[in-house]
């Protein structure tokens, strides 16, 4: 996603509907091949329809739907069983060893996946992606979760930081639980795709990135908001700390 810069709101401020269901979450979702499951346990702070161009280059398509949630919110869950075979071993210092994860048997019986690249002491079935890293405008690189086996993207975090996630909504189960939600904000329109129509639907546009987040997210995530950076700046210090 390109970085930020401070144009104007292009559509009305939203509405009071923006709220969820409590019945929504929690969301489950998964690469191509089974491989990686995962639960979105919460609604995100904020949903991105990103039509920058670093987005359309990594993506292949015209925009990226990324659900921004604090990493915690994102549980790794048993993946199923997959026909196709894993044709990298990656190292186990790529694995994404951080996301909270839920031990258990496949539902399946176990087939091809990245049992190859987890660590030999472990003991659980649930797969872990790989954070391979991209150029991003910033200069730090953004690392993009993937299932080891189909290389799916499932989500990413900049700055190697792993306590805000960019989850890849195209990845959920039900997607329009969050693509077609209250949450969803148009960003870089000026570089969007020119046979592709943004429905007027009252959702929030902008020719760049939205200049305040007052007036974009819900009141419920700016208190979410707050207590991250907080954690987010303890992280950087124990970081700095550690080398």
């Amino acid at each position: 996603m390109s970085q930020p810069s401070h144009d104007p709101v292009q559509t009305a401020p939203h509405g009071t509907t923006n709220t969820y269901n409590n019945t929504t979450f929690p969301l489950e979702g998964g690469c191509a091949c089974g491989n990686i499951r995962y639960a979105l346990t919460a609604a995100p702070l904020v949903v991105h329809c990103c039509h920058c161009t670093s987005c359309q280059r990594e993506t292949g398509t015209a925009f990226a739907v990324n659900a921004v949630v604090e990493g915690e919110l994102v549980t790794l869950l048993p993946g199923g069983a997959t026909t196709l075979q894993q044709s990298i071993t990656f190292p186990p210092s790529l694995l994404d060893t951080w996301t909270p994860r839920q031990a258990g048997p496949r539902p399946v019986e176990d087939g091809p996946g990245s049992s190859d690249c987890l660590p030999d002491d472990t003991t659980t079935t649930t797969a872990s992606p790989i954070l391979l890293p991209v150029p991003a405008e910033s200069g730090a690189p953004q690392n993009i979760a993937r299932c080891p086996v189909c290389l799916t993207a499932v989500w990413s975090n900049y700055d190697d930081c792993p306590l805000l996630k960019f989850l890849r909504v195209g990845t959920l189960d039900a997607p329009a639980a969050l693509a077609a939600g209250p949450d969803l904000v148009h960003i870089f329109v000026r570089s969007k795709q020119s046979f592709f129509e943004i429905p007027d639907d009252g959702k929030l546009r902008f020719e760049g990135f939205y200049p305040q987040k007052e007036g974009v997210w819900r009141p419920e995530a700016m208190v979410r908001r707050e207590k991250l950076l907080a954690r987010i700046a303890e992280w950087e210090k124990q970081k700095e700390i550690g080398g």
